[in-house]
């Protein structure tokens, strides 16, 4: 019986462990790029005592438009969002309007490439936070999934509804998030999240971009309602807020 060359069992053993290591980056990549959307973000008041909010959103998708590209997600799934009686939702809205190049964009403090819109509603009272912030996309944006990681931002309160208390602005948000390319679902979100906004609030504060919408994407949504307020239909139609 022929005798094993201990030399041959490390060379083999070695050769494995290169090639594990070889692959583990792509392990890795395939990992932080699931199709699932998701996001891991982080909310703090810049008060002298901040409060601090964590993000845990698991529903949305993102979009390609001209230029631009539109993420919606939600801590809630779109049929809940849909109701009207919604008691506590978060859904966040990023525009990536332009992509940074790593080692060609120099990096600025004040440099942004992302707006954003923060919905917030706990017990039935809703507040609207907006500014902007800057981000590194990663993936595929043209055929998904894609993925920011926002490394910095500066929002405040936009609108809210009488009983609400915002605890947070100016507020500073940052963290990661991911979502699949479909701009049907992103553009369902963004009229869920318009039209609840609307009906909350008694007036238009979420513009819906309509143009930048396919044709194709605007064909298989025949038929989704207008942003107007549910409390009051015999009111002429305020001028959307473009702030």
């Amino acid at each position: 019986m022929p005798r094993r060359n201990p030399c041959s069992d490390v060379h083999r053993g070695l050769s494995r462990v290169k090639h594990l290591a070889m692959m583990l980056p792509l392990i890795v990549l395939w990992g932080c790029l699931s199709s699932r959307p998701n996001a891991n973000l982080m909310v703090s008041s810049r008060a002298e005592n901040p409060v601090t909010l964590s993000l845990d959103l698991s529903y949305g998708a993102f979009a390609r438009q001209p230029a631009q590209h539109s993420f919606f997600l939600s801590s809630v799934p779109l049929t809940s969002l849909m109701k009207e009686d919604v008691a506590n939702a978060i859904v966040l809205h990023a525009q990536l309007l332009w992509q940074p190049k790593p080692g060609a964009t120099p990096v600025d403090p004040t440099a942004t490439n992302v707006t954003l819109r923060l919905l917030l509603i706990s017990d039935g009272e809703l507040g609207l936070y907006g500014g902007a912030g800057f981000a590194w996309p990663s993936g595929d944006l043209d055929e998904g999934p894609a993925s920011l990681e926002i490394v910095g931002s500066s929002m405040t309160l936009l609108s809210s509804t009488e009983g609400f208390r915002d605890l947070l602005s100016p507020v500073l948000l940052l963290g990661r998030l991911q979502a699949p390319l479909d701009p049907i679902e992103t553009l369902r979100f963004r009229q869920a999240s318009s039209q609840l906004v609307t009906d909350k609030l008694g007036k238009t504060r979420w513009v819906r971009q309509d143009s930048l919408i396919s044709p194709e994407v605007r064909a298989a949504l025949r038929g989704h309602r207008e942003n107007r307020s549910t409390r009051d239909q015999e009111k002429p139609r305020e001028a959307p807020d473009q702030s």
